[in-house]
């Protein structure tokens, strides 16, 4: 097999495949020009004089190594691949060989629970939302960010970004795609977790990556239009508020085979009924308005 049809078959081997100054250099000559379908291919005699390397059968060689996996050659030259630009925006985004800029974060958000003053705070790459005073995470609210958001952002800015990223990508998830690799997910619901208020009945976790989450049912949902049109129409600002500040919905398993799970939230202008299948597809939405 030709060098351009090598694929790197782990994490183990596309980050030996990096354990080079020569292939980093020759990488990131194409990386630093990146214009997505507009990227020139860059040619041979070019590329040496980027890496300032005269070798050229030095130069082969780890142009080789790299070929197929991160680079891919055309009639005019070489561009990088999909996995190269894909890493290379990872880094820039998560930025792991810094400290992020700051830990704590004014949310400015009340407990659902007890009303009380909340605390965020950014550790480990991830955003968490707790109370104090309830010693627990405000709806299990806890999501991974970029330290690259944190940058040019307000505190109350900051708070919205995450929860903004989470919302659109739990419900891409919900739909079947991991929002990380793009592989397929899988969508579980744990009846025993219904009517446990500590317990989140939704999880969804990726086949292929390690993405994974578990929410309430307000998380996955509320990208689909029927249901936030239908909270809209009770009187719930879906665009404006956090769903930890709607009211809880009661939820319960109205079929087992298939499985099917009825959602009731009563609102102020009325009761929305979301019914949902096992993986969490949306089956119906009704709406009853308050009379009078």
């Amino acid at each position: 097999m030709s060098d351009d049809h090598e694929q790197a078959g782990g994490p183990r081997e596309a980050f030996e495949l990096l354990g080079h100054d020569l292939r980093l250099e020759i990488l990131l000559a194409f990386l630093d020009r990146w214009r997505a379908a507009h990227t020139e291919p860059q040619r041979y005699s070019d590329l040496m004089r980027a890496v300032d390397l005269q070798d050229s059968g030095k130069f082969n060689y780890h142009l080789g190594r790299l070929r197929g996996s991160y680079l891919r050659q055309t009639e005019d030259g070489y561009v990088p691949t999909a996995s190269a630009t894909a890493l290379h925006r990872a880094v820039l985004a998560n930025r792991p060989t810094e400290a992020a800029p700051r830990s704590t974060i004014d949310s400015e958000v009340a407990c659902p629970e007890c009303g009380g003053e909340t605390t965020a705070t950014y550790e480990g790459d991830f955003f968490s939302l707790r109370c104090p005073s309830c010693d627990d995470l405000v709806d299990g609210f806890t999501y991974p960010f970029p330290k690259n958001g944190l940058d040019g952002r307000s505190d109350e800015a900051v708070l919205q970004a995450v929860y903004d990223r989470a919302r659109t990508q739990v419900g891409l998830a919900r739909r079947g795609q991991c929002p990380d690799c793009a592989g397929t997910t899988t969508v579980t619901i744990g009846p025993d977790a219904l009517d446990d208020p500590d317990a989140y009945p939704v999880g969804i976790s990726c086949e292929t990556c390690t993405w994974i989450v578990e929410s309430g049912f307000y998380l996955p949902l509320l990208s689909d239009a029927g249901v936030a049109a239908g909270l809209v129409d009770v009187g719930l600002p879906v665009e404006e508020a956090f769903h930890w500040e709607f009211p809880d919905p009661e939820a319960c398993v109205v079929d087992d085979d298939p499985m099917t799970v009825e959602l009731r939230v009563e609102a102020e202008d009325g009761t929305a009924t979301v019914v949902v299948d096992g993986d969490l597809d949306v089956q119906s939405v009704d709406v009853t308005e308050e009379s009078g």
